[in-house]
């Protein structure tokens, strides 16, 4: 495991593909030799921010360096999810545009973009053209059952606002505020139903600030935001996961600044994007009594239910963080929805910790891998990931890599 001040060497591998050269770094693991056994032996990472020659792009690896690894992508690229077809989602800004890309291999095993999904095309759409436009795609793209992809976007408003705006920056109550927007596209890239954080009746919740008070600026870090009406925003949600819930048809969607998990209710495209319920501190679960301290979620990332009645997420602690109150951590809940109450809580001490970024994932061995996303030290800022047996708190190994927005562990490419 990482201990600060700690130095890791990556050796680096340049690769060139789609006309663009990067590299492919190798990874350090603890204990060196991985134990035998994983079932899922091949990653998919998404590097992000990173001095390599492409700061944002996506490789595959083998924990047991299987010929033909690294496979790499050369191609600006932040990683999402896998579609369950053999193909994964990425996002990427293209001039004054952002795509989604679907990317799949051709039969000799190339790469492939097999569909992509405009901003410029949705805000030229209804019912957007009657709202906020979008100013990026960011953070999420996923796959639903029926083919159409939903993806997460930014959009901004100056508001009046008591709430929002007395701030070092504001001193007024008049402010410039980036809320989200969840867009569902077919495969043709017609839009086909949209939640818009700023219509009340779907977010009834414009009084409550970010909960740490963040705020966005045009730039090239970790907080940036195309914003073009005031130099800096609030940023009120900062969405960043987003989950299709097959038993009811309806989304949930991870509000980071607002330390809340939220089902709308999209009902397979015909709900009306009204809050159904909030999991979270000031939300409307309730947590059955727990010695966990700070038991609820704060400011995670990669919000997932694998199974039925299970929320797992990468707990990045901010508010414990600033705080002096701990590290990162893996959570997971066990709720009862009908109750509305969290009856469990699971905690994997990651003994690290990552200001943004990380995910999350239930391996098919039954293990829980968390990806620090990018703790910092004084070398600088690298990735950790952990895998766990169930309710453990002492990782069966790690790896160490450049930062990484999200990895995906995978049995084959591109399948969990």
């Amino acid at each position: 495991m990482k201990n600060a001040g700690k130095t890791v060497a990556f050796a680096i591998f340049a690769v060139t593909a789609w006309g663009q050269e990067c590299s492919a770094p190798d990874p350090v693991f603890n204990p060196a030799v991985i134990p035998a056994g994983e079932t899922q032996p091949l990653e998919l990472h998404g590097f992000q921010y990173t001095d390599l020659p492409l700061q944002t792009f996506v490789t595959a690896s083998s924990l047991y360096s299987a010929a033909g690894f690294p496979w790499v992508a050369c191609k600006v690229q932040t990683l999402t999810r896998l579609t369950g077809s053999g193909t994964f989602l990425s996002i990427a800004p293209t001039g004054s545009d952002y795509l989604v890309y679907e990317t799949g291999l051709t039969p000799g095993q190339g790469l492939t973009v097999v569909n992509q999904w405009s901003m410029q095309a949705a805000n030229a759409q209804a019912p957007i053209t009657g709202q906020q436009p979008l100013i990026d795609w960011d953070h999420e793209a996923i796959r639903l059952p029926n083919g159409w992809t939903a993806i997460i976007g930014s959009e901004e408003m100056m508001v009046t606002n008591a709430a929002q705006c007395p701030t070092a920056e504001y001193p007024t109550n008049y402010c410039d505020v980036v809320g989200d927007k969840i867009v569902v596209m077919d495969p043709a890239g017609t839009v086909e139903w949209v939640w818009d954080s700023f219509n009340p009746a779907q977010f009834p919740y414009l009084n409550r600030p970010a909960v740490l008070g963040e705020t966005c600026t045009p730039g090239t870090n970790n907080v940036k935001c195309p914003i073009s009406l005031a130099p800096v925003a609030q940023d009120w949600l900062h969405a960043n996961s987003l989950w299709y819930d097959p038993k009811d048809g309806n989304l949930v969607v991870n509000l980071r600044n607002q330390d809340w998990i939220v089902k709308v209710a999209y009902q397979n495209g015909t709900g009306n994007g009204s809050v159904v319920w909030r999991l979270g501190n000031e939300g409307d679960f309730t947590m059955a009594a727990t010695n966990v301290p700070s038991p609820w979620e704060d400011h995670p990332h990669d919000v997932t239910s694998p199974n039925p009645g299970v929320y797992s997420m990468f707990d990045n602690g901010n508010g414990r963080h600033a705080s002096s109150e701990g590290a990162s951590r893996g959570l997971v809940y066990d709720i009862h929805e009908a109750a509305r109450e969290v009856t469990g809580i699971h905690v994997y001490p990651v003994k690290v910790y990552s200001p943004s970024a990380g995910s999350a994932q239930l391996l098919t061995n039954g293990n829980w891998m968390f990806l620090a996303g990018r703790p910092e030290d004084a070398a600088g800022i690298y990735s950790e990931e952990f895998e766990f047996a169930p309710n453990t708190l002492v990782p069966l190994w790690t790896e160490q890599l450049p930062e990484q927005y999200r990895v995906i562990r995978l049995s084959s490419l591109f399948y969990y």
